[in-house]
């Protein structure tokens, strides 16, 4: 007969027994590539000759890599504007749809706003491409046909990493509108009632009920658009393989060419430490502040 103690290291074994394939999975395709590449960016190496010690030669490189730095700069900005934009026109789109009377009308725009997320980044991007083109493109003919003249959405230096910031966007707000659906759907209908009650309508309605009533969504979405912008790599290749210049160039995109066009290994794992850092520092900078704004029932 076993006793208390032997039952539960038999049940702790079977514990690990079950978790081991997904614990060896994350070490072989996840911990074990980052620790390689962080070991990586001490070294110089092109795969075709033997490594190199290099030491802090990589990330003393990357203060004085013009390039480097803008990259670093263009993926932030993207982010930022990214989750900003999501979160404003998720919300925006959940807010109508759910107000809309007929469930089949709600069933057809929830599939019509989730459907560009089921696209690849790159259909996405060619299909934008032609969208935003400068000569024939359908946002300036519009623009053109009101007065407001001609764009150059892809060939600005000051545009370009907009018209990406939109593109992007556009392919990823039905994941946002998703996660604020199901939100707005959570929020108790007593208190929806007792703001009506309280003569709460408009702006101070989705102010002070709405947002508050949310904000764990909000939160989440925030973290993951983040960490998921700071990747991209398939929208600014295919719109304009990062130019002009280096204004749509992504860290991403630069490690991929210093990597693999370069075949510089060293200083492209550099490169995706360095992206790792502000993608930690970035979310648990979240998870502090979201503290003083996010409220859980």
């Amino acid at each position: 007969m076993l006793d208390i103690a032997s039952l539960k290291k038999v049940k702790a074994r079977l514990g690990f027994l079950f978790v081991a394939p997904t614990m060896l999975g994350i070490l072989a395709f996840t911990a074990g590539p980052i620790l390689f590449s962080f070991a990586l960016s001490f070294f110089y190496w092109d795969v075709l000759s033997p490594m190199k010690f290099a030491g802090l030669s990589h990330y003393d490189y990357v203060v004085r890599d013009e390039v480097a730095v803008a990259t670093f700069l263009n993926t932030i900005y993207f982010a930022l504007m990214v989750v900003l934009l999501q979160n404003i026109i998720g919300f925006s789109l959940a807010m109508a749809v759910r107000n809309v009377a007929n469930r089949y009308f709600r069933y057809f725009f929830r599939s019509v706003f989730f459907l560009p997320l089921i696209m690849s980044g790159a259909t996405v991007s060619v299909f934008m491409a032609y969208f935003f083109d400068t000569d024939f493109g359908i946002v300036n003919y519009y623009l053109q046909a009101i007065g407001v003249g001609s764009v150059r959405w892809l060939t600005s230096t000051d545009v370009v990493l907009v018209t990406t910031v939109l593109v992007y966007a556009w392919q990823h707000i039905g994941f946002t509108f998703i996660l604020f659906l199901g939100g707005f759907a959570s929020i108790p209908e007593e208190v929806i009632d007792a703001a009506d009650v309280d003569g709460l309508t408009g702006w101070r309605k989705i102010l002070y009920v709405y947002i508050p009533m949310v904000s764990p969504t909000i939160f989440f979405s925030s973290v993951i658009g983040f960490i998921h912008a700071v990747q991209v790599f398939d929208h600014p290749y295919i719109l304009t393989r990062g130019g002009p210049g280096d204004a749509n160039r992504t860290t991403v995109m630069y490690i991929y060419e210093k990597a693999f066009q370069d075949l510089e290994f060293g200083y492209g794992s550099t490169l995706a430490i360095l992206l790792f850092v502000i993608i930690l520092i970035a979310t648990a900078l979240q998870f502090y502040v979201q503290k003083k704004w996010v409220f859980y029932e």
